[in-house]
């Protein structure tokens, strides 16, 4: 594991913090001694999850409750962070709209764009800009193969995360030379609460939220995205190799086989 508190220390901000990923995150870095600002939605499992953090590992936590893409929770959140050295940054936040693109309201679309591509966006450029004249810290940011490539009933979601891995490889050679660590993890199915409230009908068990919080940080400081799971890692190699309309069509078989009704 590339993960150093003298590299990437000492305090680490985790958006999406409460459940699944994030919360996992949390557990890793606070075992690796990281002090923690903790954002999500969840006001007491947030708070649960911190009390427990402080009282096992003896680290500092901070927590905000909200939206991160509320003016309101970004303000709290540059208070808190404004006097400490953030050397750390996972953007776990997520929100996906599940349906066919034309039949869920725009909103919900901008919505998906506001958290997953302008909310990674905005926090980059409030922590970075310190990394990088320090000369250490890094970035870790969630994508998913639903941006391998298009991914019908998840359209703006999957769009979004072709965003991200996009922007991660892009910044990890821009920042390299600086000495400040980036990578994207691109998990396939992970069991969170999100994950499970979606109600896919799949016989498949879903990847544990520790072995993409693993692979994450193994790559941190090593290579632009990663994969986590074997499996995953030949899908998302099938798909890339594929022509675009076959791997599109698989894709459309698979998410309505897992969410919709069958395609014939």
């Amino acid at each position: 594991m590339s993960l150093a508190l003298h590299r990437h220390g000492p305090w680490a901000v985790v958006i999406g913090a409460a459940q699944g990923i994030g919360a996992e995150f949390c557990r890793r870095l606070a075992a690796h001694r990281f002090n923690l600002v903790m954002v999500a939605l969840e006001d007491g499992e947030l708070r649960g999850l911190a009390g427990g953090l402080e009282r096992e590992h003896r680290v500092e936590t901070r927590t905000v409750s909200g939206d991160i893409t509320d003016p309101a929770v970004l303000a709290r959140l540059e208070e808190l962070t404004e006097p400490l050295e953030v050397g750390l940054l996972v953007y776990n936040a997520g929100f996906a709209v599940l349906g066919e693109w034309l039949d869920v309201p725009l909103e919900r679309h901008l919505h998906t764009v506001d958290v997953n591509v302008r909310g990674p966006m905005r926090l980059i450029a409030r922590f970075a800009p310190a990394m990088v004249s320090r000369g250490r810290g890094g970035v870790i940011l969630l994508g998913s193969l639903s941006g391998v490539q298009g991914s019908p009933l998840l359209a703006t979601y999957a769009a979004t995360k072709a965003f991200t891995a996009i922007l991660a490889e892009s910044l990890w050679a821009e920042w390299r030379p600086h000495g400040v660590d980036l990578t994207a993890v691109v998990p396939g199915a992970t069991d969170t609460p999100g994950y499970r409230s979606s109600a896919p009908r799949t016989g498949r068990a879903p990847m544990p939220a520790g072995e993409v919080v693993s692979a994450a940080l193994h790559a941190l400081g090593r290579r632009p995205w990663v994969v986590p799971g074997r499996t995953n890692k030949i899908s998302g190699l099938l798909f890339r190799l594929l022509p675009r309309r076959l791997a599109v069509r698989i894709m459309d078989r698979i998410l309505r086989g897992m969410y919709g009704p069958a395609v014939e």
